[in-house]
């Protein structure tokens, strides 16, 4: 639309001139980038791999800061470490499996997953975690600050992941 054609109560990027501007889906060609593609059964067992080694490295990493803090800091940082750790650990499945309880609603029409049991699953994680924060806070504010350490171990598992297949594709392209 030119100037001269555009109505002057029009102004510049309304949903009017956005609408005729841009490609809406009817115009995408068909293409693989654009989700049309089904996903192979290898990069499933692959991602399910990757799940399975994370889960792993979540309980590695926190039972091995967990031991690493009952020394100097006391059986009740390492304690709340542990509980976070666990914690966190279940936080991580349940928030795989939401998002693939999501995707495969989106995808499949026919979708076995229900709308409100993902949300119900999603509240759950939360409310257990505070439930859990506040029954440590009652007795023990260091075994809290362990707790919370321990629910960031899905987060040190994901960076250790991530630096080990940096490595690895570092030393096979050398």
């Amino acid at each position: 639309m030119t100037d001269a054609e555009k109505p002057e109560n029009t102004p510049e990027g309304s949903p009017e001139e956005v609408s005729q501007a841009e490609p809406g889906p009817e115009d995408w060609p068909e293409s693989s980038e654009l989700g049309c593609a089904e996903i192979s059964p290898q990069e499933l067992r692959a991602y399910g791999a990757t799940i399975r080694k994370l889960e792993w490295m979540i309980g590695a990493v926190g039972a091995v800061c967990a031991a690493a803090v009952i020394w100097p800091m006391g059986w009740a940082v390492a304690a709340g470490v542990l509980l976070g750790t666990l914690l966190g650990w279940l936080n991580f499945r349940w928030l795989a499996a939401s998002v693939n309880a999501i995707g495969e609603r989106i995808v499949n029409a026919k979708s076995r997953e229900r709308g409100t049991s993902v949300v119900i699953r999603g509240v759950g994680r939360i409310f257990l975690i505070v439930l859990s924060a506040y029954v440590i806070f009652a007795y023990s504010v260091r075994g809290l600050a362990g707790f919370f350490a321990g629910l960031a171990m899905p987060v040190v598992a994901l960076m250790c992941k991530a630096m080990y297949e940096f490595v690895a594709n570092t030393r096979r392209s050398s």
